[in-house]
């Protein structure tokens, strides 16, 4: 029996025989490809993917991070950030009150000049500080995990945690101040 014959029980298809043209149409048009409907399909996963990283990493829950937050060893290296207080945790409201308060002072009193200074030696003090924190923090970490376990990037990982405010850092910092990870 041909597949392309269909066959009732009394012996006759009730239809002509599709034409080589018409089943090579049905066919392609079965695998037709809409490049909006599915360009939408894979925007919309991303977002929900996206969405539930940003829960994960609010809540804390490690299963569902994207990638470069999982695993003990990031979780080590934002333990020990923070469990610091920091200089540069605090650079980014102090640079904001320095925009506000070198608008309010006048340039021609002395006191600008001063306000400059203070701010640049925070600065100063505040890039000292990151520099200290990167290197004890990849000592204490080669001392725990060795030298091959050393993440890519740790020093990027560090040094934008240690200059966020803790307030607004994601993950959501899961140790107190002054708890040390050991």
């Amino acid at each position: 029996m041909d597949n392309d014959v269909t066959e009732h029980t009394d012996g006759k298809k009730n239809r002509p025989t599709p034409k080589r043209k018409e089943q090579e149409a049905q066919r392609k048009r079965s695998a037709v490809y809409d490049p909006k409907s599915t360009s939408k399909d894979r925007r919309a996963k991303v977002r929900a993917q996206r969405d539930k990283e940003f829960a994960a990493m609010r809540s804390g829950d490690e299963r569902n991070m994207p990638a470069e937050h999982r695993g003990p060893e990031r979780r080590y290296l934002r333990d020990l950030v923070d469990a610091r207080t920091t200089i540069g945790e605090f650079l980014l409201p102090a640079s904001i009150l320095f925009v506000i308060v070198s608008l309010i002072v006048p340039a021609s009193v002395g006191l600008a000049a001063y306000i400059i200074l203070f701010f640049y030696v925070v600065v100063l003090i505040a890039g000292v500080e990151t520099f200290i924190i990167v290197r004890r923090t990849k000592a204490r970490f080669i001392e725990k995990f060795g030298a091959n376990a050393l993440p890519r990037g740790f020093s990027f990982y560090v040094i934008a945690r240690q200059l966020n405010v803790r307030r607004f850092r994601t993950p959501k910092p899961k140790v107190k101040r002054g708890e040390y990870p050991v």
